[in-house]
């Protein structure tokens, strides 16, 4: 009995923490760049303006992330993901009534520091409640991200056909009304873990020492950071390259749908192989055919090959945040692990921060969007190399312990689960 329990409340977890990271990520973040032509032209911004709204999302993250897991420690997670998710909403609702760049600017911040909030603390509740699942569930964790971008892809056709040049407004509206949904899902399921006891002798080291100068740590944080400077800019400009060389609208829905569907299995895929065959050999397999991804629309502008690319983009890049992720929680302590990930998602934010606004800058001086999609090629060829001195199980052998013991013993402390 206590083992139908356990599978019906990660499925249960799983749907929530999906729920909620395609409000945060998939509406908040990754729906822009299918968006941004319509806004682009309907508040008359230039592409360096439409970049900077990409990286002000990244600022807010970036602002907070980095606090968020310390904060989890005091608050609690699940309060800490409602509070995001709120934030989110409340930025979505904006953009649907904003009427000058300056609105939207502030607009893009919430829902930068409301997805700091949500994120973190979503991941932390998955690792806490099921560690020897992490990479699964870190996987359907993030499948959020292609979840929402997929339904953006096949929305935003309709939206601009039913209401005209402010179909984008109604669609930010309606993402919203989802995210309150999400809220709801969250607070009826979600439950903060127990948090595992760190021996008297590691006590005394600090969180310097144990996270934020730990070398494997910074190696991974190090290799996130330049797959956050890669992944935003193919989804800001894709859409609008794709525009560009000649396909309708409706075609270029359809191609960025195909990397919303593939977001959605590839999450979980990777988070299992990786389970199995190890992070490393994993993360060297999406960081390679992402990066041969990137190449394809400078080399074959067509129907095709645009569809070929998103194909094994969306079937990559998820894979990459969610191994990256995972390796970050498995490099310290159980108790550290939500400053780990913090830590790590500091650098992909900078990442963030400077991808979309240097694509942005690269396309409005050369005129060329297939130079700023070469550049995140280029930079995923480096964090491959970089991968190589990845260790396998670096996880320290004094926290083994935890992992010895049977995840069911856990729920005797607290059930996770909706009742």
């Amino acid at each position: 009995m206590l083992a139908k329990e356990y599978e019906q409340s990660i499925w249960k977890y799983a749907l929530a923490s999906v729920a909620v990271t395609v409000s945060s990520l998939g509406f908040g973040r990754m729906s822009y760049g299918i968006i941004m032509p319509f806004m682009k032209e309907n508040l008359q911004m230039s592409y360096k303006q439409a970049g900077m709204l990409a990286t002000t999302i990244s600022i807010g993250y970036l602002l907070m992330v980095i606090f968020v897991g310390l904060l989890v420690s005091r608050y609690g997670a699940k309060k800490l993901v409602i509070f995001g998710t709120a934030l989110v909403s409340f930025g979505l609702f904006m953009l649907s009534l904003v009427t000058s760049y300056g609105l939207t600017i502030a607009a893009m911040l919430l829902l930068g520091i409301g997805t700091a909030f949500t994120y973190t603390p979503l991941i932390t509740i998955l690792v806490g409640w099921f560690p020897r699942k992490r990479g699964m569930l870190i996987g359907f964790l993030v499948s959020g991200m292609g979840l929402g971008t997929l339904i953006s892809s096949s929305l935003i056709p309709f939206f601009t056909t039913w209401f005209g040049e402010f179909g984008w407004r109604y669609l930010w509206f309606f993402y919203g009304v989802l995210s309150v949904v999400s809220i709801m899902i969250a607070v009826s399921i979600l439950r903060d873990p127990p948090i595992p006891l760190v021996k008297k002798e590691q006590q005394k080291r600090t969180f310097w020492t144990r996270v934020y100068l730990n070398k494997r740590v910074l190696r991974v944080a190090f290799i996130y950071g330049l797959v956050g400077f890669a992944y935003l800019v193919p989804q800001s400009f894709l859409f609008s390259y794709i525009l560009e060389v000649g396909l309708t609208k409706y075609q270029a829905g359809q191609i960025m749908a195909i990397c919303g569907v593939m977001s959605i299995v590839s999450g979980p895929l990777w988070g299992t192989v990786s389970d199995r065959i190890g992070r490393k050999t994993a993360l060297l397999s999406t960081l390679g055919i992402g990066s041969v991804s990137l190449v394809l629309p400078v080399l074959f502008p067509v129907y095709l090959g645009l569809v070929a690319s998103q194909f094994l983009w969306g079937m990559t890049i998820v894979g990459m945040l969610s191994l990256c992720q995972a390796l970050s929680t498995e490099q310290v302590h159980p108790t550290y692990a939500p400053v780990a990930l913090g830590y790590v998602t500091f650098f992909f934010a900078a990442g963030q921060l400077l991808g979309p606004g240097i694509g942005g800058w690269i396309i409005d001086h050369f005129e060329q969007i297939p130079l700023a999609l070469l550049m995140c090629s280029i930079l995923l060829g480096v964090a491959f190399v970089l991968s190589f001195r990845i260790k396998e199980h670096a996880v320290d052998l004094d926290v083994t312990e935890l992992e010895s013991k049977p995840v069911l013993s856990t729920f005797s402390m607290d059930k996770p689960s909706a009742e």
